[in-house]
Protein backbone atom coordinates (compact mmCIF):
# COMPACT_ATOMS: atom_id res chain seq x y z
CA UNK A 1 0.00 0.00 0.00
CA UNK A 2 2.69 2.31 1.31
CA UNK A 3 4.16 1.37 -2.46
CA UNK A 4 1.35 2.56 -4.35
CA UNK A 5 0.75 6.31 -2.33
CA UNK A 6 4.65 7.03 -3.14
CA UNK A 7 4.44 5.74 -6.66
CA UNK A 8 1.00 8.19 -7.10
CA UNK A 9 3.12 11.11 -5.39
CA UNK A 10 5.86 10.67 -7.56
CA UNK A 11 3.93 10.57 -10.62
CA UNK A 12 1.63 13.51 -9.04
CA UNK A 13 5.43 15.63 -8.73
CA UNK A 14 6.73 14.27 -12.34
CA UNK A 15 3.26 16.43 -13.55
CA UNK A 16 4.04 19.31 -11.64
CA UNK A 17 7.52 19.75 -12.17
CA UNK A 18 6.33 19.02 -16.05
CA UNK A 19 3.55 21.31 -16.31
CA UNK A 20 5.86 24.22 -14.53
CA UNK A 21 8.47 23.65 -17.67
CA UNK A 22 5.63 23.71 -20.53
CA UNK A 23 4.37 26.78 -18.91
CA UNK A 24 7.50 28.81 -19.42
CA UNK A 25 10.26 27.98 -16.90
CA UNK A 26 13.10 28.76 -19.44
CA UNK A 27 11.23 30.94 -21.64
CA UNK A 28 13.72 32.10 -25.17
CA UNK A 29 15.32 35.19 -25.19
CA UNK A 30 13.50 38.42 -26.24
CA UNK A 31 14.15 38.68 -30.38
CA UNK A 32 13.45 41.52 -32.02
CA UNK A 33 11.26 40.66 -35.19
CA UNK A 34 10.73 42.42 -38.43
CA UNK A 35 8.25 44.85 -38.71
CA UNK A 36 5.84 43.62 -40.79
CA UNK A 37 4.65 45.99 -43.93
CA UNK A 38 1.40 46.36 -45.40
CA UNK A 39 1.10 43.97 -48.10
CA UNK A 40 -1.37 45.65 -50.83
CA UNK A 41 -4.11 43.87 -51.95
CA UNK A 42 -4.53 41.92 -55.32
CA UNK A 43 -6.66 43.36 -57.95
CA UNK A 44 -10.16 42.85 -58.13
CA UNK A 45 -10.32 39.17 -60.34
CA UNK A 46 -12.53 39.71 -63.33
CA UNK A 47 -16.12 38.57 -63.58
CA UNK A 48 -16.77 34.81 -63.73
CA UNK A 49 -17.61 33.61 -67.66
CA UNK A 50 -21.31 32.47 -68.17
CA UNK A 51 -22.55 29.63 -67.43
CA UNK A 52 -21.51 27.22 -70.43
CA UNK A 53 -24.60 26.53 -72.51
CA UNK A 54 -25.95 22.67 -72.78
CA UNK A 55 -24.32 20.30 -74.79
CA UNK A 56 -26.41 18.92 -77.53
CA UNK A 57 -27.34 15.20 -76.92
CA UNK A 58 -26.97 15.43 -73.27
CA UNK A 59 -29.71 14.24 -70.90
CA UNK A 60 -31.62 16.57 -69.66
CA UNK A 61 -31.75 16.81 -65.25
CA UNK A 62 -33.54 14.50 -63.65
CA UNK A 63 -36.68 16.21 -62.12
CA UNK A 64 -36.44 16.69 -58.03
CA UNK A 65 -39.43 14.87 -56.15
CA UNK A 66 -40.50 14.08 -52.61
CA UNK A 67 -39.83 10.73 -51.65
CA UNK A 68 -43.19 10.42 -49.20
CA UNK A 69 -46.34 12.56 -48.94
CA UNK A 70 -46.14 16.12 -47.39
CA UNK A 71 -48.88 16.71 -44.80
Amino acid sequence: MLRIVIALVGVLALCAVGGFFSLGAFPPAPVQQAIHKDIPFAPPAPPAAAALPALPGAPAPLPVTPLAPLH
